[in-house]
Order: C-alpha cells, then sequence, then structure tokens
C-alpha cells in the first residue's frame, strides 16, 4: 500500500483547498469528514477522492465498497492538515456539491435570509429534516456546504433539496406560497393555524429579515417571550416554528 505522506501531493492540496469557499465555488466540490456522515451519506452524493489515514484505509475500502471513487492511504499527519477538527476520525472524502438550482417547493420549506452564522445554519438544517421541510432556500447565507455547516448539520442537508436564490426570486416564492415571516412584529405564532405546505421565512442574526420579504409575506408571526427578553436564536426560533407544523 502505497502512504502519501507529502502535503503537496495534488490531492491533498485540492481538499486542503476546499476549506475556502471560493476554492468550493471554483471547483464545484465540497470536503466531508467524520464516520457517521459519511456511512449516512445518500447515494445521491458523489465522492469524487477518499483520503483515509492508513488505520482506517480498509474501513474507507469497505464504506465506499459500491461508489466509484479513488482511495488514497494517507500518513497521520496529512489526514489532520485536511481536517477541519481537532480530533479528526481518519476518513476525508472530496464530493461533487449537489445541484442548487431555484425550482418550486414540493412540500414545507423554508426561505433563509441572511443567516450568517454556520452552527445556526447547521443546525436549521438538521431541524427541517428533522420536519420534513425538504426545501430550503439560500438567499445571502453562509456558504451551506462549508465544513462547520456540515458538521453542524450531521449530514441532514443531504435530505433536503437546496436551492441558492436571489431577492427577486425570492420576492416571487414568498408571494406565490403560503408563506409566514417569522419576525417580532407578528401574531402569536402559537395561536395560528399552520396548515399545508407552509414557507416559513427565517432571517439574519442581527438584522432580522429583509423588508420587502415581510412585505410580500401572506402572514407575520412571533413567539412570546416573558421577562424581557426581546428576541431568540434564529436556529432556535425556527425550529419552534417548523415543530408547530409536526
Amino acid at each position: 500500500m502505497d502512504v502519501v505522506t507529502s502535503t503537496q501531493n495534488k490531492f491533498v492540496k485540492l481538499a486542503r483547498s476546499l476549506s475556502q469557499r471560493k476554492f468550493r465555488a471554483e471547483t464545484g466540490l465540497f470536503l466531508a469528514e467524520g464516520v457517521n456522515l459519511l456511512r449516512d451519506m445518500p447515494r445521491g452524493v458523489m465522492p469524487v477522492f477518499v483520503l483515509a489515514a492508513t488505520d482506517r484505509y480498509d474501513e474507507a475500502r469497505d464504506m465506499f465498497a459500491d461508489r466509484c471513487a479513488d482511495i488514497f492511504a494517507v500518513s497521520e499527519a496529512v489526514i489532520r492538515s485536511v481536517a477541519d477538527t481537532e480530533s479528526p476520525y481518519g476518513i476525508a472524502a472530496v464530493c461533487k456539491i449537489p445541484d442548487t438550482d431555484f425550482a418550486m417547493p414540493q412540500g414545507k420549506a423554508l426561505l433563509l435570509d441572511g443567516v450568517s452564522d454556520p452552527g445556526n445554519l447547521g443546525t436549521i438544517l438538521r431541524t427541517a429534516a428533522a420536519c420534513d421541510f425538504c426545501d430550503v432556500y439560500l438567499l445571502d447565507t453562509a456558504d451551506v456546504f462549508s465544513p462547520k455547516v456540515i458538521r453542524a448539520s450531521l449530514g441532514s442537508l443531504f435530505r433536503l433539496r437546496l436551492h441558492a436564490t436571489d431577492e427577486s426570486l425570492a420576492t416571487e416564492l414568498v408571494q406565490s406560497t403560503d408563506s409566514v415571516a417569522l419576525d417580532m412584529g407578528g401574531e402569536n405564532i402559537l395561536k395560528s393555524r399552520l396548515d399545508g405546505n407552509v414557507l416559513f421565512v427565517a432571517g439574519n442574526e442581527a438584522h432580522g429579515i429583509r423588508k420587502c420579504l415581510i412585505n410580500a409575506a401572506k402572514r407575520v408571526c412571533s413567539l412570546p417571550m416573558k421577562n424581557q427578553i426581546e428576541s431568540l436564536n434564529v436556529a432556535v426560533a425556527s425550529a419552534v416554528a417548523m415543530y408547530r407544523t409536526v
């Protein structure tokens, strides 16, 4: 078994570059790591090649036996240079970014306007999958295929239809669906009927939802709060709203 020991190897350099958004955009690739995420990766996600520490090589070969992906054995130092975590599992896959073209929702949906924190975005995606919100629209958000978002979602983003959108398309989407903007100026969501294929709109952590989307929404709903609390984390608020439809 030939073992790659240099971080200057072309495959290693490519994998390392995917920690940056510009290289993910240029190559159409992203990096996935972590045993649970890789084992649960749906068939629709296509690995291009896999880097595996020598003690994980056989495991990686079994894991990807039914996929057309090259598997390279690498040293512990190399896998650490590639991984985004402090204690990497030892297997990292470079995969093709799935199609994120705009399409109308097929069920319950979520529009995220400017959610910028990767942890929040990943948590929202995980909750969306759990609540059967099949379509998620991304307007000026953090990069959904960044390592931190993928890790926070625990791979749930692979079970969603993700759509990149702009303000014009987002406005049309909100106008043409049973849309509910999550904003502090709205009615109590705990007393609202939320039947059918609702589209929730959640906004930026600091600035909320842009005005044009609030104005376009069919309804505006908020969460009741006590003890002079003015707002909740966007991931928490989105989770409460989505679970109202389950």
